[in-house]
């Protein structure tokens, strides 16, 4: 994995399937880089770009019960995620979660972080991939035809 900076963005040629990830990627991430909205991550193999994500600081409200009871509990957002059509279903997204959460546990160490989340698309196979790596709905949408679904993974869980 390597953070992306404005040169390597512009060097880069991806395509993961889905038009809205590869415009955040090749064009998008430009601006959230100058803005410090987010970071941006590459996933490599072997100088190619096999998969990437964004991440940026959160809260989110939790309605289970926990030690302390706060309005909102800090956490860190990944953006958007997403792994080059070529290399779908090889196990990389779920390796890039697993990076994802050592690089939270290890950010644990100098800030305050619980969680991890994540507005995934409305897609049964994209649940189904979070929910495999751990993650839970936040909440459930009132309208069903909602876009993305907001998820949550707790870092104070194995």
């Amino acid at each position: 994995m390597i953070k992306a900076n404005k040169q390597i963005l512009s060097t880069i040629q991806f395509d993961c399937g889905d038009n809205d990830l590869n415009e955040f990627l090749l064009k998008d991430s430009f601006k959230n880089l100058e803005n410090s909205l987010s970071k941006i991550y590459l996933c490599l193999y072997d100088e190619t770009v096999v998969g990437f994500f964004s991440l940026s600081a959160d809260s989110i409200k939790i309605n289970k019960k926990l030690e302390i009871n706060y309005k909102t509990y800090p956490a860190i957002k990944i953006g958007r995620l997403a792994v080059h059509e070529h290399y779908q279903n090889m196990r990389i997204g779920s390796i890039i979660i697993d990076w994802i959460v050592g690089l939270c546990l290890e950010l644990r160490k100098d800030i305050g972080i619980r969680f991890i989340s994540i507005d995934a698309y409305n897609h049964e196979k994209t649940i189904n991939f979070y929910t495999k790596n751990l993650f839970e709905v936040l909440q459930y949408p009132k309208n069903k035809n909602k876009l993305t679904l907001p998820m949550y993974r707790d870092l104070c869980q194995k």
